[in-house]
């Protein structure tokens, strides 16, 4: 009877078998894993940090504390919340992220996190991460998904009606979601840089001091073995994990993978949500299975001690049978319920699969390599694939001809810089606002030039700007800056690793910067510093 049944589903029309009704365990348990992951997200940015000598949470610094803010171009009117507002921002946003793994307001709260993730992205550009943008989705998808119908608070109070189940294309959705950085990680892999072993050789060397990693790099061709074993991971985790003979090596697979991430980069609850995240490449039965399973255990533990002693094969039935009248149907039972609504939720399903589909392509179209001028890489879970060191210097040159150099600090935060100089687009933002600094110290139309000596890779730096531009008047172009320099050099044999502070003396400036030559990035910084602090004690003599 079991095996007509199975034939007879396996043989109804795909379409049919989409809106077919499933268990929602899996469901609840990934909104449960949502809320959790982006609690400890929010708490990230409101735990204390030094700065200055002074004890603040992290959002100080990382967003009130700079005089500008970076911006995605269209997106320059997100503004930064005024007063305390960032404060507010990160504890509503924990507080919606209980309410979410509760059930509470299930809707309103995955909506509420999409936003407080998308706003912080939007506002300050230089912090993306891809598992901020996975998390924003997910949330998001929370928005339309019946998560709160099953062991949440809204069952229990009626603000959703309760439901033990799904529709199939919605667990697929959610596969969907969770497998495309792994997919997409894999094809950003297959460049000539990853397969050769760099960055991954970078990442391992600064890392030799963690766990067993020094140990590691003695086994020869371990760099290799480390850039295409990664890339292969994420080419075959999620078929090998949907495989029931291959899954517990894939399940192995992800803690080793993941485990390593962890420790090896700071991509903060990333590694261990997507541990987590894997169930839902199993069986769409598998979690409720177990609970059942744990559950009938439990079951006959109790029983020992009362009149009526059951077998665990009764216990299971009798659990299975309270939960789903009629399992062998349960796939049916949504079959026949296609209504307008839930063929609109599918349509609005497949338009936002196409968008999550095309967005990471774009750079394929796009002149350069993304990972050298920046454009098209975010939104791409394009991880971990540039490795870039960079020393900047601008150049604000006076009507009169009168110039000064400046590190790219006296216009931007430490935090700011060392994340920001590596993409061109933002340092053209910090130029214009440099030109704007000018112009309240009285020097009208200056003229900003910038010396952005880049590192892809372990290259030999070079520059990634035009040093002739005026880049404080440059544009942003549709699909290529003719400001940035696309040639970011061969891949050497050996790797540069020399101290940024002697590179002025070892490689050819630009004519513009010429007279830097022989010269030491500190003794500029710290000649600055003595200007600024002497301009603060004239001002207090006022």
């Amino acid at each position: 009877m079991s095996t007509s049944n199975e034939t007879t589903h396996l043989n109804r029309p795909l379409r049919e078998r989409l809106f077919d009704d499933i268990d929602s365990l899996v469901l609840v348990y990934v909104r449960v894993g949502i809320g959790i992951a982006i609690y400890f997200w929010a708490w990230f940015y409101t735990h204390p940090v030094d700065y200055d000598g002074e004890m603040l949470p992290l959002y100080d610094p990382v967003f009130m504390k700079p005089r500008f803010l970076f911006k995605y171009a269209g997106f320059e009117w997100v503004k930064l919340w005024p007063g305390n507002g960032m404060g507010w921002h990160f504890f509503i946003t924990k507080v919606a992220a209980i309410t979410l793994a509760i059930g509470f307001l299930t809707r309103l709260s995955g909506a509420v996190l999409c936003g407080a993730i998308a706003y912080v992205l939007l506002v300050e550009r230089q912090i993306y991460l891809n598992h901020y943008y996975l998390l924003s989705c997910l949330a998001g998808l929370m928005l339309f998904l019946p998560a709160g119908r099953r062991l949440s608070v809204d069952s229990f109070l009626g603000i959703e009606h309760k439901s033990q189940v799904f529709k199939r294309w919605q667990f697929w959705l959610l596969r969907f979601q969770v497998g495309i950085p792994y997919v997409y990680g894999a094809i950003a892999k297959m460049n000539s840089d990853w397969l050769a072993g760099q960055p991954a050789g970078i990442y391992l060397e600064q890392n030799r001091d963690v766990g067993l990693v020094d140990a590691y790099l003695q086994i020869p061709g371990a760099v290799l073995m480390f850039a295409w074993g990664g890339l292969l991971y994420d080419l075959l985790v999620v078929p090998m994990l949907m495989y029931r003979k291959t899954r517990w090596l894939a399940i192995a697979m992800s803690i080793v993978f993941h485990v390593t991430n962890s420790q090896i980069f700071n991509i903060g609850v990333f590694p261990w949500f997507m541990l987590i995240a894997i169930v839902v490449f199993f069986p769409e039965d598998s979690i409720a299975k177990l609970t059942h399973s744990t559950r009938a255990m439990a079951k006959v533990w109790l029983s020992k001690y009362s009149d009526t002693s059951l077998s665990y094969r009764q216990a299971f039935q009798s659990i299975q049978k309270n939960e789903h009248p009629d399992p062998l149907k349960l796939g049916d039972q949504g079959a026949s319920s296609m209504t307008l609504f839930a063929k609109c939720g599918f349509a609005m399903a497949i338009v936002y699969v196409s968008v999550q589909l095309i967005l990471p392509l774009r750079h394929w179209v796009l002149p350069g390599n993304p990972a050298w001028n920046e454009r098209g890489h975010r939104f791409a879970w394009r991880m971990m694939l540039r490795n870039k060191t960079v020393l900047t210097t601008f150049k604000v040159v006076a009507p009169d001809g009168s110039y000064q150099f400046f590190p790219s600090t006296v216009v931007m935060t430490h935090y700011q810089s060392s994340r920001a100089e590596r993409i061109p687009e933002l340092m053209r933002q910090a130029a214009v606002e440099l030109k704007k600094m000018a112009k309240q110290t009285g020097v009208d139309n200056a003229k900003v030039y910038c010396l952005c000596l880049t590192s892809l890779n372990g290259r030999r730096p070079r520059p990634i700007i035009d040093t002739n531009i005026d880049l404080a008047s440059a544009k942003r172009g549709w699909l290529v800056d003719d400001w940035v320099l696309q040639n970011h050099g061969p891949l050497p044999r050996q790797t540069w690793d020399r101290d940024k502070t002697k590179w002025w003396r070892q490689l050819v400036l630009p004519e513009q910067f010429k007279q830097l030559e022989m010269r030491n990035p500190s003794e500029l910084e710290a000649f600055v510093e003595q200007q600024r602090q002497q301009a603060l004690r004239h001002n207090s003599t006022k």
